[in-house]
Parts: structure tokens; sequence; C-alpha cells
């Protein structure tokens, strides 16, 4: 990971996931690129297009002036940053951005008409970028790297995400929590004690922890683990289900 992008609309919000995004740029030694979708207006028909064009240009302008503030003050605390505005969709401007570079976003707590009726950005966000995602809640003040959890069916292959997870985990003075919700009624095919050998012979059995916990049902689960264990960062992985699939082993991402 070369670069950490940030989506800002400039709201509170995203504003709290702009300064978690520098902090984690300079504890990464790596460069922050802001992140602005400029929404165009919806104007009458009757209006004549220099006028759209005119007040199209007044809000781009207004965007790169607020965007060079952030990156001049970036400059003068030593952090290298630039910005990007768009005119297309979120979804197709992460499209034409590295894979493999971090997107943070702000979630808010208050839901609007709209974002009921189609979904939160952050929500949407999680099942189609294909960048990792890191999501700040509004309200969030504390130091997500003072203890992590990765969220682990214990079924499939994550090797590959408990690594990411373990190089993330590496700023933290303490282990990464490998957590396992049991369920009244889990989807069972493969034995725990083979997964987690498995992850042992890959990573020597140092940096993590793993944790059971029971619950009637998911969601449930993992918000009281958090809660009882004072988790600070939550990893976890979406995989792609057929249509079967989806049916008799439901996203537990969502």
């Amino acid at each position: 990971m070369n670069n950490i992008l940030v989506a800002t609309d400039f709201s509170n919000g995203a504003e709290n996931a702009a300064r978690y995004a520098r902090h984690l740029a300079r504890k990464k030694g790596v460069k922050l690129t802001y992140l602005h979708i400029l929404t165009l207006p919806i104007v009458d028909p009757m209006v004549s297009s220099g006028l759209v064009s005119s007040t199209v240009d007044e809000l781009k302008a207004d965007a790169e002036e607020k965007l060079k503030a952030l990156c001049h003050k970036d400059q003068e605390e030593g952090l290298d940053s630039a910005y990007i505005v768009s005119f297309e969709d979120i979804i197709t401007a992460l499209d034409e951005l590295p894979e493999n570079d971090l997107l943070v976003i702000g979630k808010t707590g208050h839901r609007t008409f709209l974002d009921r009726l189609i979904g939160s950005t952050a929500q949407n966000l999680i099942n189609e970028v294909k960048q990792p995602l890191l999501v700040i809640p509004e309200a969030y003040s504390g130091d997500p790297l003072q203890k992590m959890c990765y969220a682990s069916r214990m079924e499939f292959n994550e090797k590959h995400h408990i690594a990411v997870a373990l190089d993330w985990s590496a700023l933290s003075s303490e282990d990464l929590v490998i957590a396992h919700i049991l369920e009244d009624f889990p989807l069972d095919i493969n034995s725990n004690e083979q997964y987690r050998a498995s992850i042992d012979k890959d990573f020597g059995g140092k940096g993590y922890t793993y944790k059971n916990y029971s619950a009637e049902a998911y969601k449930e689960g993992i918000a009281e683990f958090i809660e009882k264990e004072g988790i600070s960062c939550l990893f976890v992985t979406t995989r792609k289900r057929g249509f079967l699939e989806g049916i008799i082993d439901p996203s537990q991402t969502k």
C-alpha cells in the first residue's frame, strides 16, 4: 500500500474520517489523497446551459479551494497529500484507482430519507469497491490501532486477509484477536481445530489470539463481543456467493 484515499464531502463525519486517515498515513509512511465527488445540481430544464455551466464551475472551484487548504495544512505538518475532484459516481471513480489503496470513509449516525431509500454510501461501498475499506463512525474518537479484531467464520481460506490484519495490528501494542462468533445453528463445514492448525502453520502462532463468543445471532453477537473486549477496529471480509450459497449461507459481512 502506497496511498490512503479518504472520501470527503466536507461534513463532520468526513472530517473525522480524514483525521484518522492522516493519522494512519503518518503511521504507515504513505501518501494521502482526498477524493471529492462533485454532485451536479438538479436544475429546471428551462434554465440556460450557460447558467448551469457557471454553477458547476463555481461548485468545483469551491471544492478545490477547500481541498487545497487541506493539502496545504498537511504539507505544513510534513504529510504528503493530494486531491481528486470527480464528476463520476464514487464506484466508477474508485474503479480507476489502484485496488491496493486503502479507502477511508466516514459513516454518519443520522440517516436521511434518501439514505433509507437507496442505502448509505458506506454500506453500499462494502460490497462494491475493490479497495479495502475502513469505515469510521462520525462520533468515534478512540484509537483504532489500540485493539484490533478479525471476525472469522473459521470455514474458508482467509490467510491473505488475516495477513493484512496482522500487518496493521503490528502498529498496536496488543495482539490481533481472531474472533469466532458461535451461533445457535452455525454452518459448520470444516473443524475449527483444523482451521486453527492451518493458520498457526502459516503465521507461527505469534501476534494473535483466538477467542470464541456464543450468541443467538451473528450481528448481535459481534456487537456484544466488541463492547465486552474493547475492540477498537474490526476487520471483516466479503466473499462472492452463488445464488444457492447465498440462501443457505448468507453473508455475515452485511
